[in-house]
């Protein structure tokens, strides 16, 4: 028989909110409301009056949110395989829906109406969990082909999300990739603090590379060393301190994969010429290979010190940013999202990270009451199941007051999120793109690591 502790957590029995006592230490809501139109949000409940900002390397800024209860307390972890994580403490979430009204609010006991993201749910036990742990950087591989969360690696590429759910799971217990209860947590926690819907207004992050067909090397490297030649044209696209990547194909990696450049010189070795040096070993390259931008490498945001930031600009879509120790949440490489698969524009979820599959469209899965947007564009507006409040994808694309795009296409498809390192203005918190299958893998879509406090 299930003990009186175990049931009262399941019901949320013990560690319910009194919502006219919201002084007391743990009891604080925070909240956001909008009008289902292009208009300004409005913070509520305890978020009244507070500000919150984003700086730019060791600048510093005002953020009220950096003393808040929940956002006071994400830590920095490293595992026994060194993957570093930012811990986040257990939350409830509660999202209202009216037809003309959203409101999103937190708070760290259980209000009526909220819901405990899944994400800190121990199925097998059937009790909460304290934490999650967020890989803090864009996922990459182990020798051992295990999922690492590690300072100073490129962003895994050209793997698909089943790749990614074994890499994952390889390392043991509780790991899993990203998935869709912990990034609607993200999202809820982001659009909370920063009170816009225009994630980019606040960090653009790294969106404005260059990934085209037309960026080729001119002459030859000869012998092997660590430069390209290119057009002044070409070399203008490009920056000191980017990653980048040259292929005999547009974004094959034949030569390499990775690395960051270190000097650009215009009209060298001769007018009309740039040449771009970059480190790593010497590299033999030939004349009309192609250059372009790859995902940033991990560990640059040590040179950051607020809670959230990013490199020399936060809006100019050439610098990647990190929100509270999370590195890139969106823009760099697109990222996986588990849980989630969607078959003629239907969405079905999962609640439980082991029953994780993809193009499963019945139990464990479950249909969402509403269905995606069946045409591309920017989106208006998010759909809402009561009965599933943590699952919001685009059901109609004909105003951009979100000012993230949307895609998505018919079949049995998985989905991404963010945006990546070349999509501009439409890459963003809710860039959601539905139209891959679960078998597609490219250099512009990575993920990241997880785990559950299992």
């Amino acid at each position: 028989m299930m003990d009186k502790r175990r049931m009262l957590l399941m019901m949320g029995g013990g560690d319910t909110i009194n919502e006219t006592q919201t002084t007391y230490k743990g009891s604080a809501i925070y909240g956001i409301s909008w009008a289902k139109t292009d208009t300004p949000l409005t913070r509520i409940n305890a978020s009244v009056g507070m500000v919150a900002a984003a700086g730019v390397d060791a600048g510093a800024v005002t953020n009220n949110f950096d003393t808040a209860e929940i956002f006071s307390e994400f830590t920095e972890e490293t595992d026994a395989g060194s993957n570093v994580f930012i811990r986040i403490p257990k939350f409830y979430i509660r999202k209202t829906d009216t037809a003309t009204k959203k409101t999103w609010q937190i708070c760290k006991k259980k209000m009526p109406g909220s819901y405990l993201p899944w994400c800190f749910w121990d199925f097998t036990n059937g009790v909460p969990l304290d934490y999650v742990d967020v890989g803090k950087y864009s996922a990459s591989l182990s020798g051992a082909n295990k999922l690492e969360s590690l300072s100073g690696k490129y962003p895994l590429i050209n793997k698909n999300i089943v790749d990614y759910r074994t890499y994952a799971q390889a390392n043991g217990a509780g790991y899993q990739q990203l998935d869709i209860h912990t990034y609607d947590m993200l999202q809820v926690l982001f659009l909370i603090e920063f009170a816009k819907l225009d994630s980019q207004s606040i960090m653009s992050g790294w969106t404005s590379g260059t990934y085209g067909a037309t960026e080729l090397l001119t002459a030859d490297t000869s012998p092997a060393g660590n430069v390209a030649i290119v057009s002044n044209a070409t070399g203008a696209k490009f920056a000191v301190g980017q990653p980048i990547s040259i292929g005999t194909s547009q974004g094959g990696n034949q030569r390499f994969y990775g690395r960051n450049i270190t000097q650009i010189d215009v009209d060298t070795p001769g007018a009309g010429s740039t040449t771009i040096t970059f480190d790593g070993a010497a590299v033999a390259l030939a004349t009309g290979d192609y250059l372009y931008n790859v995902g940033w490498k991990n560990g640059f945001s040590s040179g950051i010190s607020a809670s959230s930031g990013s490199l020399s600009h936060n809006t100019n879509g050439k610098n990647p940013f990190h929100y509270r120790g999370i590195e890139n949440l969106y823009g760099n490489v697109w990222q996986f999202v588990d849980g989630i698969n969607i078959n003629e524009n239907q969405t079905w979820y999962c609640k439980n990270q082991a029953d994780f599959a993809s193009n499963l469209f019945a139990s464990p899965y479950i249909q969402l009451g509403y269905v995606n947007k069946n045409a591309n564009g920017y989106v208006k507006f998010m759909g809402y199941d009561a009965a599933n409040p943590m699952v919001e994808l685009p059901i109609n694309v004909d105003a951009n007051y979100y000012k993230d795009y949307y895609f998505q296409s018919t079949g049995q498809r998985i989905a991404v999120v963010g945006g990546n390192w070349a999509h501009g203005g439409d890459a963003g918190l809710f860039y959601w793109a539905l139209n891959n299958s679960s078998a597609n893998a490219h250099i512009r879509i990575g993920g990241r690591l997880l785990k559950k406090a299992l």
